[in-house]
């Protein structure tokens, strides 16, 4: 009985060593999923409704570059009840950037307005 028993559990630790569980996959994998656009100086952006966003870079090219990130389909809509992201860099010539994590859903979408600077956003489908 011994032999029997002590074979059952030889034969199931070489099944565990020889099959082992998957590996979870990593939140940082999901990240190659998202598409990067630039927003360069004094232009607007919109992207379609149910947008998530994941990072936004600003590159300042004059003092005070400043971009806004509003949960509206139209650049009419953008006003100050709407902004859900905003970055600002009071030096020319520096960058800022912003990693959401969770990064922020934008239901009804994405309009971008900026003042000045290149703006590098992030962004994708269901995180």
């Amino acid at each position: 009985m011994k032999k029997v028993l002590l074979v059952l559990v030889m034969a199931g630790l070489l099944m565990a060593y020889a099959n082992p569980a998957p590996k979870p996959a990593l939140a940082q994998a999901r990240r190659g999923l998202f598409t990067s656009s630039a927003i360069e100086t004094s232009t607007a952006l919109v992207l379609p409704a149910k947008t998530w966003v994941y990072a936004i870079r600003l590159f300042a090219d004059q003092a005070s570059s400043v971009p806004g990130l509003y949960n509206t389909a139209t650049l009419g809509g953008a006003t100050a009840s709407t902004v859900k992201a905003e970055i600002g860099e009071a030096t020319q010539f520096d960058t800022e950037e912003i990693k959401y994590n969770p990064p922020i859903n934008f239901p009804n979408g994405v309009s971008v307005i900026m003042s000045t600077g290149v703006l590098l956003i992030d962004y994708g489908a269901t995180p």
